[in-house]
């Protein structure tokens, strides 16, 4: 990713059940921010059918790069801070916020109900009233209101989002583990999309690890027809890259992770400057919040508030599913294609089309760009066959056509 922003909300289906992720967020599953931060998701998760759900498994990673059983444990001093974190992924809904002070997420002055509030006007009015209550009953200073800062509640997204893990999750696990990186990594995917395919950011970061245009652009990862940052496995494979260049120049994973929001670099400069490579001591000490904002200082504590729900998913939700994975087989195209050959095998299902395969840009979807040659498909494994024998037939015409 290597960015700095609060990504917000986005749209997650089940069931053909849009949810309207509002307000308030630090990436889709996490953090609040700014309204309008990211883009309402244009296709729907569908294909929801369900499968048992199982906990996470740490084991046997003595050859993953910096593991240790305590590799991931709480720093000391952020205690707080993580189970701020926990609460907001497990106890109070996206019809409920908690307005804290952004300095310390711990000090929390109210919960604010927004129920029976349809639309993000009615909702920021209501934060507004709130605000300006708290601010006058408290006689708050300048400082503190303008600390005053509201989080929206992510539990009913946060048991969305493990159902769409289920889809991803192993796969994802796998190729950490052949890159020798801890598989609790993945649970990075919680913090920035929420599992969500269809993840845009307006300041640019795409797919469900929200990798910015300018970290992709020099591996080749975009073109005008295909943006690999949205493909979940290839993203993957990135995402493991740059956190192992993380961790090689950082040499610890509370930064690394951090490094992943902030920027490795940035943190370097930082544990340079205040002489410590302790998180908790840079989170409570870094002066300049412009530089190291509210989302930086809260990525890590939000990474092992995600790691801490969904491993305990069972005690804070009660009869977890997963989603069924996508039943696909990958083709290389021998030949370019249009979109609308690919919408064959799909038998004309334009929404299960692109969950197969959202990868593939704007300009193929709804311009009519060409799929190019050796581009990866994915397609129902019942339609394999069909597609081959399809795509030899195509040559030959072709061919017979230059004869």
């Amino acid at each position: 990713m290597i960015k700095k922003r609060t990504p917000e909300g986005i749209i997650l289906v089940k069931n053909f059940v849009v949810l309207l992720l509002a307000t308030a967020l630090i990436a889709p599953a996490a953090y609040a921010q700014d309204v309008g931060d990211i883009i309402p998701n244009m296709v729907p998760q569908v294909l929801p059918e369900s499968r048992t759900w199982r906990p996470p498994v740490y084991k046997n990673q003595d050859n993953a790069l910096g593991y240790s059983s305590k590799a991931f444990a709480t720093p000391k001093g952020m205690e707080k801070q993580v189970q701020f974190w926990v609460d907001v992924y497990s106890k109070y809904t996206s019809e409920q916020g908690i307005l804290h002070d952004s300095d310390n997420v711990e000090k929390i002055y109210q919960i604010v109900d927004l129920k029976g509030l349809k639309t993000d006007r009615e909702r920021q009015k209501k934060i507004d009233i709130v605000k300006k209550e708290i601010s006058e009953k408290l006689n708050l200073n300048k400082e503190q209101r303008s600390n005053l800062r509201f989080q929206l509640g992510q539990k009913d997204r946060m048991q969305t989002a493990i159902f769409y893990s289920g889809r991803y999750i192993e796969d994802m696990e796998k190729i950490f583990r052949e890159n020798k990186l801890p598989v609790e990594l993945v649970r990075l995917v919680f913090v920035e999309s929420s599992f969500n395919i269809n993840a845009r950011s307006k300041v640019g970061a795409s797919g469900m690890w929200q990798i910015m245009p300018y970290t992709a652009r020099p591996y080749r990862m975009i073109s005008s027809s295909v943006d690999k940052r949205n493909h979940p496995m290839e993203a993957t494979k990135f995402a493991a890259r740059l956190l192992r260049s993380n961790y090689n120049m950082l040499e610890s994973w509370p930064l690394a992770v951090t490094g992943y929001n902030h920027g490795p670099t940035g943190v370097a400069k930082m544990t340079k400057k205040y002489k410590s490579r302790d998180l908790s001591y840079l989170v409570d000490n870094v002066s300049s919040r412009q530089s190291f904002g509210f989302a930086s200082r809260n990525f890590y504590a939000c990474f092992l508030a995600a790691l801490e729900v969904e491993r305990n998913a069972n005690t804070y939700f009660g009869g977890v599913l997963w989603s069924k994975q996508l039943d696909s087989q990958d083709l290389k195209l021998p030949k370019a294609i249009k979109y609308k050959d690919l919408v064959k095998w799909f038998d004309g299902d334009h929404q299960k089309a692109q969950v197969f395969n959202p990868h593939l840009t704007y300009q193929v979807i709804k311009k009519g760009m060409a799929i190019p040659t050796k581009t990866i498909v994915a397609l129902p494994k019942d339609k394999y066959n069909i597609a081959l024998i399809s795509l030899a037939h195509k040559g030959r015409t072709i061919a017979s056509d230059k004869n």
